[in-house]
């Protein structure tokens, strides 16, 4: 008897030691070699930022937040793919900030450098000093398992936490491996990031980390990728018209614009790629798709796309002429939850 009793104790509590997330196929019915556009109410976002290097992230992060209260989007987590002294408090006092308190948060997988921003200091001023921070790693697989529809991610950084995931292994929250989880429970991820055709920008080519993670995940993610390059997000200016209506410089994007030293708005890379996947780049943003295949030189950092009928990734170019037409959508987001 007791030998059963011991058997039937032990079957317990390994159940219970068991993942408890949804393990079910979002994507079962998924083409995987077709863009996952999705346009339903309140699809659940995570934005991964390298928000340090440049002053866009806050601006691409004041979008999401906006477009969370608009029920656009559910935004999930924020995860971080640089370190810093006080980046976690930074990101904690904008959540806050901007009311979102619940939004999840990730710590950088890598350590990617550099580790100081001029307007860091200045957000984690609204910090409650409650930070919980999950490795990013964690908190995607948190996000993802948890989830009962898919999950688009949108990165304007590093991608070196999308290559964690794809490389991790089981744990606590899913019995999945990373490359498993995703195919399951991911949408469509969006990368800001690359030159078209060919070229360098910060995002692949700064960090060597950040070369050989771009390299990975174009090989090994298991659908098509859509591509926001910098020649269509850099020719685009957000925060202008913000900063014009905020005189007094009373808001928090507006100081981090400030303290980075624009009076004039920002180049947009960043909050264009957010607000085109926000809506699924939709008919409000104005987009057209080009099939390509995309090579990264690792030792350099250069990119090259081939156009191809049967490409495995997607890049995006405007079908509006007018750039002051997205410049004006993007800064409606960023006015409209100011605290002036």
């Amino acid at each position: 008897m007791k030998s059963i009793y011991k058997l039937f104790i032990g079957v317990i509590l390994l159940g219970s030691c068991r993942p408890v997330g949804n393990q079910a196929d979002l994507n079962a019915d998924r083409d995987s070699n077709a863009l996952f556009l999705n346009m339903a109410p309140h699809k659940k976002m995570i934005v991964d930022v390298d928000m340090c290097t440049d002053v866009d992230d806050a601006c691409a992060l004041r979008i999401a937040t906006a477009l969370d209260d608009d029920g656009v989007i559910d935004l999930m987590g924020v995860a971080f793919s640089v370190n810093g002294p006080n980046n976690l408090e930074a990101l904690r006092g904008f959540l806050l900030y901007e009311g979102k308190p619940d939004v999840l948060i990730g710590k950088s997988a890598v350590a990617n450098g550099p580790e100081e921003s001029p307007y860091w200091d200045l957000m984690a001023e609204y910090s409650d000093g409650n930070v919980h921070a999950y490795e990013a790693v964690k908190m995607y697989r948190k996000i993802l398992s948890e989830s009962d529809t898919p999950v688009d991610i949108v990165t304007t950084g590093y991608t070196t936490n999308i290559e964690c995931l794809l490389k991790s292994e089981a744990d606590e929250y899913s019995a999945l491996s990373g490359l498993e989880l995703v195919k399951k429970k991911c949408g469509q991820l969006y990368v800001v990031g690359a030159t078209y055709p060919e070229g360098r920008c910060n995002n692949i080519w700064f960090a060597p980390a950040a070369r050989t993670a771009a390299d990975y995940i174009s090989k090994n993610w298991p659908y098509p990728i859509l591509f926001f390059t910098n020649n269509v997000g850099g020719r685009l200016v957000c925060g202008a018209q913000l900063q014009l209506v905020d005189l007094d410089r009373n808001d928090i994007v507006t100081k981090a614009l400030v303290a980075f030293g624009t009076e004039t708005g920002r180049l947009a890379w960043d909050p264009f790629g957010v607000w085109c996947a926000g809506y699924a780049c939709g008919k409000i943003n104005r987009l057209g798709f080009k099939r390509v295949n995309i090579c990264i030189d690792t030792e350099t950092g250069c990119n090259t796309f081939t156009d191809a009928d049967d490409g495995k990734h997607f890049v995006i170019y405007p079908l509006c002429d007018n750039d002051n037409y997205y410049n004006t959508m993007m800064d409606h987001l960023l006015i409209k939850k100011a605290k002036l």
